[in-house]
């Protein structure tokens, strides 16, 4: 027997035996849609208030069965949108951390050039010993860097 999911149209092939007369609740292996199935029984005799009764049960068990909500579904959006979700949130924070390290890598760079020029500064004595014209260098940072504050200043004023 031949069956059609009413939800994506898709057909299957089903034994008989695995149908009872009374019908069963069966899944669409595509969509994973679920729906009652009765077998169409044609009847011998002409008594038409039983095939409307029939019909009437077959929708009103359909009708149940569609109106409750399939968690599966809901399940995978909701999986889906949190999944969507988090890829933004570290898009956005990715995007985020490489304005922010360049700024924090600017910072530690220049706090590291005056923490060594103090340092050499402090030595000053001993490192002439080793390598005589540091304090004329030393005296020429020294000069620049009044001159680049002094530059400053005048740029804010």
């Amino acid at each position: 027997m031949q069956i059609s999911c009413p939800k994506c149209a898709k057909a299957f092939d089903v034994k008989d035996d695995l149908i009872p007369k009374e019908g069963r609740l069966v899944q669409c292996g595509n969509c994973e849609n679920k729906w009652f199935f009765k077998k169409q029984i044609i009847p011998t005799s002409n008594n038409t208030e039983s095939k409307i009764k029939e019909k009437k049960q077959i929708k009103i068990k359909e009708k149940i069965i569609d109106s409750k909500p399939d968690f599966k579904e809901k399940k995978t959006q909701v999986k889906t949108r949190k999944f969507e979700e988090l890829n933004q949130n570290l898009y956005n924070e990715k995007n985020n951390k490489k304005n922010i390290n360049f700024f924090k890598l600017l910072i530690v760079s220049a706090i590291s050039i005056i923490a060594f020029v103090i340092l050499i500064d402090t030595f000053k004595n001993q490192i002439s010993l080793f390598y005589p014209e540091i304090n004329e260098l030393l005296q020429n940072l020294f000069e620049s860097l009044r001159d680049i504050s002094l530059f400053l200043k005048d740029l804010i004023n």
